[in-house]
């Protein structure tokens, strides 16, 4: 019997809605709870890491810098799951407002 590989996978989710494409107000507790629960429907597990994460970024669509506060998720995920995972994410980008999520999968790094 061949073991899967797991592969610890992170990522990034602004606090806020992406103000260029929504209205830039703070999630709802139904959205983070619906996150909550999809990790564990899919993935059985999941860490939401303390506090929040300073950062920015380039917005693709104005070239502005753009500052950000983002909560970080960490979760094991099989292989074979990782299109799973970025299928998630892709809902996520509709829940959340985003027009793309950071994503780091076992160290390689990717925007969905």
């Amino acid at each position: 019997m061949v073991k899967q590989r797991i592969l610890e996978c992170a990522f990034f989710v602004p606090i806020r809605r992406d103000a260029n494409l929504s209205d830039g107000q703070l999630h709802s507790a139904e959205a983070w709870e619906w996150l909550d629960v999809e990790l564990f429907l899919r993935f059985r597990g999941g860490t939401e890491a303390p506090g929040l994460y300073q950062g920015f970024y380039e917005d693709p669509d104005t070239h502005m810098r753009v500052p950000d506060e983002s909560r970080k998720f960490i979760v094991a995920v099989g292989s074979s799951d990782v299109k799973v995972l970025r299928r998630l994410l892709a809902e996520a980008k509709s829940v959340f407002q985003q027009k793309c999520i950071y994503l780091s999968i076992a160290g390689e790094v990717e925007f969905v």
